[in-house]
Order: structure tokens, then sequence, then C-alpha cells
């Protein structure tokens, strides 16, 4: 390659492989060394699927690690539509808690004068 070309797109890292969607790494990690889905955060995987779907977007994805990107990105989705049917189930059984309380009972009625 001639010093007046740039360089192919490649993912962060340089040779294609590097962290999801080009993600810094955590400290102690090497690049391409991803976490464990269930350890991110709601809104750092959101983030991390944001950042494929950006890379697979632009189309600098080797070909080579495509594969596993589109899993990651399976991964991510699946772990945050558990996480959000995990939170609704959880907000659905304090809602008739809520209700109660607004309305100024102490306790649900129960039938007795």
């Amino acid at each position: 390659m001639g010093e007046d070309q740039p360089p192919a797109a490649v993912p962060a890292g340089g040779d294609g492989r590097g962290s999801a969607a080009g993600l810094p790494t955590g400290e102690g990690r090497a690049i391409g060394e991803e976490r464990p889905v269930g350890e991110l955060g709601y809104v750092e995987a959101a983030g991390e699927l944001d950042a494929i779907i950006a890379e697979l977007d632009r189309g600098v994805v080797d070909v080579d690690v495509l594969e596993e990107r589109l899993c990651r990105a399976v991964e991510i989705v699946e772990e945050l539509d558990r996480r959000i049917r995990g939170a609704r189930q959880r907000v659905n059984s304090i809602l008739p808690r809520l209700e109660v309380a607004a309305r100024g009972d102490e306790e649900e009625p129960s039938g007795q004068p």
C-alpha cells in the first residue's frame, strides 16, 4: 500500500477483530475479549448493541468476524428482553399496592364493615 492511500476501514483494534463494535474494553482485558452480557448494565448493553448495529451499517465488519458480531447482538437483545419482561412483572406486582396507597387505605378491603 502506498503512503498516499488511506488504510482500509476496520473496527477498533486495527485488525478487524477489535472489541465489540469498536468499544473500548475494560481494564485487564485484551481487545476483542468481551464481558459476558449478563455482567453488563442495561444501558451499557444497549449501547454496545447500538454500536454493533452502527458498525454493521457502516460495513466495516471483517467478514471473518461478522458471525461473531451478529451472535453477540442476538445475545444482547435476548438479555435486554429478559430484563424488560422481568421489570414489567415486578412493576405489575407493585401497582396494586400503589393503588391502595393512593386511595389512602391501610389494607385492601376484606369485605367486612
